[in-house]
């Protein structure tokens, strides 16, 4: 049986890598105002050298739109977040790619 697997970049591999690590969370502050679109979680979404990794939305965008990763909202101190985390399918994914190293 073979797994039909969505053609990621490297980008979008090491993204899904990186949110399937059980320290590392992802969240979009949702709440309209100065805060829009702020995102909490990314300080450790960095090279080795520790010079972060530029985050680019449309990689988040391919991981959910291949149904990888998905979000749940959360309101931590009363302010809405989504949360984003692998999917059943993205933590089959990423136990795929270690299987092939």
């Amino acid at each position: 049986m073979r797994l039909n697997m969505p053609k990621l970049t490297p980008e979008q591999i090491r993204f899904l890598i990186w949110l399937s690590l059980t320290e590392t969370h992802f969240e979009i502050c949702r709440e309209t105002g100065y805060s829009y679109r702020k995102v909490h979680g990314l300080n450790s979404y960095v090279k080795d050298n520790g010079e972060p990794f530029k985050f680019d939305i449309r990689t988040l965008n391919k991981l959910v739109n291949e149904n990888l990763v998905t979000s749940e909202l959360i309101y931590p101190f009363g302010m809405k977040h989504e949360h984003y985390f692998l999917t059943e399918a993205g933590q089959v994914y990423v136990s795929m790619m270690a299987l092939c190293q």
